[in-house]
C-alpha cells in the first residue's frame, strides 16, 4: 500500500477556512504507534541486537525514542503530500538517517539486552549551570 499522495490520497471535500492544512490533508496514521507498527517497522526491518542494530519493543519507556517516532511520524504526514520526490527526499534525509540513529549501538535501546538487561538507563547526571555562565549564554 502507497502512503504517497495520488489521485486515492486526495481529500473527497474541499476544506472549511478555519481548519487549515489539517483538514487539507487528512493524516494517513492517528497517532506516532499507528505510524511506527503500519508503515515505519515494515520498511525498516534489520537483523536485531547482534550488532548493528537495537531495539526494546516498549519502545515508548525512552523519552529518546518517543521524540524520534513522533518527529518522523509527523514529517512523513507532511511529505508524503509532495508526491514521489517528496517521499524519496522524506526517506534519504529523514527516516533513514533517524531510524538507524534510533536503533544504532549508541542509541536510546544501547543497554537494552533480554534477558540479561531490559531496564531503561538511567538519566545522566546534570549539575544546574552558574548564574554568571547562565547570564553570559543569555
Amino acid at each position: 500500500m502507497s502512503f504517497i499522495n495520488d489521485e486515492h490520497l486526495e481529500p473527497s471535500a474541499p476544506a472549511d477556512e478555519g481548519q487549515g492544512e489539517e483538514a487539507e490533508h487528512p493524516l494517513a496514521f492517528e497517532t506516532e504507534e499507528e505510524w511506527l507498527t503500519g508503515w515505519a517497522l515494515p520498511n525498516f526491518r534489520r537483523r536485531l541486537n547482534k550488532g548493528e542494530f537495537r531495539w526494546d519493543p516498549e519502545w515508548w519507556r525512552y523519552e529518546e525514542a518517543i521524540t524520534l517516532i513522533t518527529s518522523l511520524w509527523l514529517s512523513f504526514e507532511k511529505m508524503r503530500w509532495e508526491g514521489a520526490t517528496g517521499m524519496a527526499s522524506y526517506m534519504r534525509d529523514y527516516f533513514y538517517p533517524l531510524m538507524g540513529e534510533l536503533t544504532s549501538p549508541d542509541g536510546p535501546f544501547w543497554d537494552y539486552d533480554p534477558p540479561v538487561r531490559e531496564d531503561v538507563p538511567e538519566q545522566w547526571p546534570v549539575q544546574d549551570m552558574p548564574e554568571e555562565i547562565r547570564e553570559s549564554v543569555n
